[in-house]
């Protein structure tokens, strides 16, 4: 594979073009999760964390499919720190996709929240937001990094719907998520349906931090 830019960012991998990992992840999300909507454990009332369990495992069984051998390594419930020097973990993100040997901090991070336009779940959005984008942002994900995703459990169905509430979640607490670029398509990772930007000031850093929005209809 063709080298990757040689700025030294942290999450940024010498050896692998950087949107190469996160397209190869998006895809692999995609598939995964036409088998995650056959699962009849799986439903609109199932936890985040049951769904994102679920996901993970047929993640592994779709590159084992595709005979990726190779990373991304796609780790569960992951402790995240702040600092090497941290001994306790500041959180514990739902998704590392860990491209390198040589580095902890070589991932690509994603969380996940269930999310609904409809009542009584509409307060899942400020959820969202606020226990999940704003994690990023405080550094407690991904600290240093220049790309990192939210996955959006569509418990209602009505994705259009969901993003409009989300957006207005954003808007609403743009200070505490430093949002420096409004919610716009994100066209750069290939055909990927429902998948959006945001940017944003990671506390204590110099350069901005894109999030993915990508959503996800549970059936």
């Amino acid at each position: 594979m063709l080298p990757l830019d040689d700025s030294g960012a942290v999450g940024q991998p010498s050896f692998i073009q950087r949107y190469d990992i996160i397209a190869t992840v998006l895809d692999l999300i995609q598939a995964a999760w036409i088998k995650v909507c056959q699962k009849p454990e799986i439903n609109t009332q199932s936890d985040e964390d049951t769904i994102a369990g679920a996901l993970h495992n047929e993640m592994w069984a779709e590159k084992e499919r595709r005979g990726i051998h190779g990373p991304p390594r796609i780790e569960n419930e992951v402790a995240t720190r702040r600092s090497n020097k941290s001994l306790k973990p500041d959180g514990f993100i739902d998704f590392k996709m860990v491209y390198s040997c040589n580095s902890l901090e070589d991932y690509f991070g994603i969380e996940c929240k269930r999310v609904s336009s409809t009542k009584p779940d509409r307060n899942l959005a400020t959820k969202y937001v606020l226990e999940g984008v704003k994690r990023f942002v405080v550094g407690t994900y991904s600290i240093g990094h220049d790309y990192s995703a939210m996955l959006g459990f569509v418990i209602d169905g009505k994705v259009p719907e969901c993003i409009d509430l989300i957006c207005d979640r954003l808007n609403k607490y743009k200070g505490d998520i430093s949002l420096k670029e409004d919610w716009i398509d994100e066209p750069g990772f290939g055909k990927t349906p429902n998948l959006y930007r945001t940017r944003h000031l990671q506390y204590g850093q110099k350069d901005l931090m894109m999030i993915l929005h990508l959503f996800l209809i549970v059936n």
